[in-house]
């Protein structure tokens, strides 16, 4: 029997392991810039946990199964939720907390461009302020990494829940029925606005303001009837949109990549006020890249002490997705390392002492071990990208002179070994 890969999941080859290390140092650069420690976590998490906050149509999502001893466990589908309980478990760690991660994730969901079974998430948590500027450094460092990998024509689009939970009241959809109203408006994207209008139609909406609600998703501005329709707490999530406008503005210098959308309500339902969604011009059958936004009870939710925090993720493969679409992604190395080819059996060991010295010295080698021709395994040496090839032999083994083949420029030498590893280091 043949196996194949899951479905859902993808294998990655050295020269797409290449490509993904080069981003994600440039992301972990920025998010070390900032302060924040990395952090690892179990791939899975009690059951109960994961499903706390998690909203009705994730909890489907989630890989989970009953260990030997009959604990209910699942595999994380993304990473705030194992950090809030890394942090009620440690109440002394010194406040405020500054976190990142780069691991990877597992939804059940139906495979499609952008959307993978396992995926990897890179992100960062604050945990400790509950002020607006802690929103805006998260975010100014979601923008700053972003644009250190390279991408660009990106926009951070965001919207206040408690400003979506205000337009949702005002067109008569009861408090009960908002966490469904709001995973309705999370679908308006993927959807169309036809299923949202039939879904909050289902859900209680009046059918004279349900129209201009759909228009305020649509304009997804704070227009004059955005700001009328809302009552006190709603009101406050304006006052906090507003101020992080402010803060990215005058602080980061980051206005031109923020946008207010009344239609970015996000799918987890912990999120309690700030939400937002990044997304690329040109790509938008790809869905957001990034996510976050704040979380204000999670923490206390999850058996830890009240404590305000907000965060983000980005999604490793639409992030890169978007670099290869914009040719930014970082470019491959060129030749690089040292095949050492013995040129018959008896000189295999000569060639692993040679390979020896060179990585003592810092220098990639690799030794021919397969024992086939020399024109073959130079053949294999060169479509394999390797800048130098050393034979050795007879002729090798008593002069100390090394024959070195440069795969790129195709000239051949004979040297000392010094003198390998002074053109190999270059």
């Amino acid at each position: 029997m043949a196996y194949r890969r899951p479905r859902g999941t993808r294998d990655y080859l050295p020269e797409e392991c290449e490509e993904r290390r080069a981003v994600l140092e440039g992301l972990r650069e920025v998010f070390e810039l900032y302060g924040y420690g990395e952090v690892v976590t179990p791939a899975f998490e009690h059951l109960e946990l994961l499903v706390a906050k998690a909203g009705e149509e994730v909890k489907e999502q989630i890989y989970w199964f009953k260990d030997k001893a009959g604990r209910m466990l699942g595999l994380r589908f993304e990473l705030t939720t194992p950090i809030a309980r890394i942090v009620a478990e440690r109440p002394t760690l010194p406040k405020p907390i500054r976190l990142y991660y780069i691991q990877p994730v597992w939804r059940y969901e139906e495979p499609q461009r952008g959307r993978l079974r396992e995926f990897w998430q890179a992100g960062v948590e604050l945990i400790g302020v509950k002020e607006v500027w802690g929103d805006a450094e998260v975010v100014a460092l979601l923008v700053n990494a972003l644009k250190r990998v390279g991408l660009t024509s990106f926009k951070v689009y965001i919207n206040d829940r408690r400003v979506a939970e205000g337009l949702l009241n005002w067109a008569g959809i009861p408090e009960e029925a908002l966490g469904d109203a709001l995973r309705a408006i999370d679908k308006l994207e993927r959807r169309g606005a036809d299923y949202v209008r039939e879904r909050l139609k289902e859900l209680g909406a009046e059918p004279g303001r349900l129209e201009r609600l759909m228009d305020m998703l649509a304009e997804g501005e704070l227009t004059e009837l955005a700001e009328v329709a809302l009552a006190s707490r709603a009101r406050e999530g304006v006052r906090s949109l507003e101020q992080l406008l402010e803060e990215l503005e005058d602080a980061y210098e980051l206005a031109s990549y923020i946008e207010v959308d009344l239609s970015v309500v996000r799918g987890l339902d912990y999120y309690t006020s700030l939400v937002y969604e990044v997304k690329v011009s040109g790509l938008e059958g790809l869905g957001s890249v990034a996510g976050g936004g704040r979380y204000d009870d999670l923490i206390e939710l999850v058996g830890g002490p009240p404590l305000p925090a907000t965060g983000m993720a980005i999604g490793v493969e639409r992030l890169i997705e978007a670099l290869r679409a914009q040719g930014v992604l970082p470019q491959k190395r060129g030749r690089r390392g040292v095949i050492v080819i013995p040129v018959s059996a008896q000189y295999r060991r000569a060639a692993i002492r040679i390979a020896e010295e060179l990585r003592r010295r810092g220098i990639s080698a690799v030794v021919e071990l397969t024992g086939r021709k020399l024109s073959t395994a130079l053949e294999a040496a060169d479509k394999r990208g390797f800048r130098y090839a050393i034979i050795v032999g007879g002729r090798e083994v008593e002069s100390g002179l090394l024959t070195v083949r440069d795969l790129e420029k195709w000239r051949e030498e004979r040297a000392p070994l010094s003198s390998v590893v002074s053109m190999a280091a270059q």
